[in-house]
């Protein structure tokens, strides 16, 4: 049996869900299912009763949201390696990226950084995308050197701010309806 997300988040935070293998996810964690018939739903993990019907295409587990970038995006080849949906609370909605999508990446380094987008948001090359401050306590702007959705914003842990912006082309990004299992 799949248990019911009966609890209510009280947290308005991003959530990360990334495809995962059902080997590798531990019973009782948060997933989202994807379907047979292409829907979406969400509910905490039964590994021997999910697949009872053999209704699931895909699984997304949660992940710690601040580093999953290791873990969904190729730095180097600025492309994604694993599928993932982010659930853009603000706009109360999900997005799904499939995997080999092409990003651009941002990377925002400042003593001190104040960024104005959050996931989901569209950006254009050139748009004022948040505030640093220096060393010297300068006031800089932060401009987008890329375009597309912002499909995540993650945390590199460092003395500094250090963040990293994942921005996906909008053919590469589905808003999804989810809903619970």
């Amino acid at each position: 049996m799949v248990l019911r997300m009966s609890e209510t988040n009280p947290y308005n935070y991003p959530q990360i869900y990334v495809k995962e293998d059902k080997d590798k996810i531990d019973p009782g964690s948060k997933v989202i299912f994807e379907k047979n018939d292409g829907t979406f739903c969400l509910a905490k993990y039964d590994r021997e009763e999910v697949f009872k019907g053999n209704v699931v295409k895909r699984l997304f587990a949660s992940k710690p949201y601040e580093t999953a970038y290791e873990e969904i995006v190729d730095l180097e080849k600025a492309e994604v390696t694993k599928s993932f949906i982010v659930y853009a609370p603000k706009r109360k909605t999900y997005i799904l990226v499939e995997k080999g999508s092409n990003v651009q990446l941002l990377d925002i380094v400042g003593l001190k950084i104040f960024l104005a987008i959050e996931e989901g948001d569209r950006v254009k090359e050139g748009d004022i995308i948040g505030y640093q401050v220096t060393g010297k306590f300068e006031v800089r702007n932060i401009i987008s050197n890329g375009e597309g959705v912002v499909a995540y914003i993650g945390t590199v842990f460092e003395e500094i701010q250090h963040y990293i912006v994942v921005l996906v082309g909008e053919e590469n990004v589905r808003e999804i309806n989810v809903t619970e299992c």
